[in-house]
């Protein structure tokens, strides 16, 4: 049925412009959010507690511009399935590509970490076509249905980016023959690794709470430069990104320290523009362990444990 769906109803939307799309969004999102109230109690209970200050009425009003955008990313992914790359390119502009690029004449691959903060597909389309003398790999989550993520992944993978299921994540470094990479990994919350000692734990938007460790242990174990891609709205289907260093000596850093700039340099975005990071995610499920939330009244993160 899935498969059916995707070629009698996504794959022929997804010949339409832009324009239009947004439209069919528009539809969507007095159906989804206005009728319906999509997970609008959680996004309402993630934005009070992140920002406590805002009286009910920039409440609703944020509320308001997340759905709306929210929208827009649906009608954008769903373009993504005929977006002509030349499209793609102008939609997400790196502002400093140059940064990357002498990693390519070391031969090094380059971890560079993201979150779900604007429209990621958009970048992954674009991205490649800036570093064609490096292989752009991307760790992603493979859908339940097998048929509709081989098509799904095969359309992500159309301008030459590659995508490893986290599943075979260990398998796959450990016998990669293509070099330099650079490395795509999300890296915020929630992790699903219930154990409080293999997470980073710190202080996120005005709560305690934990992010994936994974990026970091695998950046220091391969003694990688460690980067963080900032996506910022700038238009309707409009992106820009810029790369920021984490950590050029990932080997030298101290645990957790990787994952705790991640935090605080995501947590500024957040900040600066709520707007396109995706409040419908329950990031503060987890409970605190008894111990963590003790340690947090001293000090400012509780670094993850792992070898080195």
């Amino acid at each position: 049925m899935a498969t059916l769906l995707y070629y009698c109803l996504l794959l022929p939307l997804s010949k339409l412009p832009l324009s239009v799309l947004y439209g069919i969004g528009r539809s969507a999102y007095w159906l989804g959010y206005k009728v319906i109230g999509y997970r609008t109690g959680v996004v309402r209970a993630n934005m009070r507690g992140a920002f406590p200050a805002w009286s009910e009425r920039e409440l609703q009003h944020q509320m308001d511009r997340f759905y709306g955008y929210f929208f827009d990313t649906l009608a954008e992914s769903i373009r993504l399935f005929s977006m002509p790359v030349e499209e793609g390119i102008r939609r997400c502009v790196i502002l400093n590509p140059e940064v990357l690029h002498p990693y390519a004449t070391t031969k090094q691959d380059v971890l560079v970490t993201a979150a779900h903060y604007c429209n990621w597909e958009v970048a992954g389309l674009s991205f490649p076509t800036f570093y064609p003398d490096q292989t752009i790999v991307a760790v992603y989550s493979p859908l339940a249905n097998e048929a509709v993520d081989k098509l799904i992944k095969a359309n992500r993978e159309r301008n030459g980016a590659h995508l490893v299921s986290r599943r075979v994540l260990e398998k796959y470094f450990a016998k990669r023959p293509v070099s330099p990479a650079i490395d795509f990994f999300v890296a915020d919350q929630s992790p699903s690794n219930a154990l409080w000692e293999k997470v980073h734990w710190t202080t996120f938007l005005g709560r305690k709470t934990a992010f994936v460790a994974g990026p970091e242990r695998y950046a220091v174990r391969n003694a990688l430069p460690v980067f963080y891609v900032k996506l910022r709205l700038v238009g309707r289907g409009e992106y820009t990104a810029e790369f920021v260093p984490l950590a050029l000596n990932a080997e030298a850093s101290q645990p957790g320290q990787i994952t705790e700039f991640f935090a605080r340099t995501l947590e500024a975005e957040i900040i600066r523009d709520p707007t396109p990071w995706l409040w419908t995610h329950r990031r503060w499920k987890r409970e605190v362990p008894q111990e963590v939330d003790e340690a947090l009244e001293q000090q400012a993160f509780v670094p993850p444990r792992y070898d080195r």
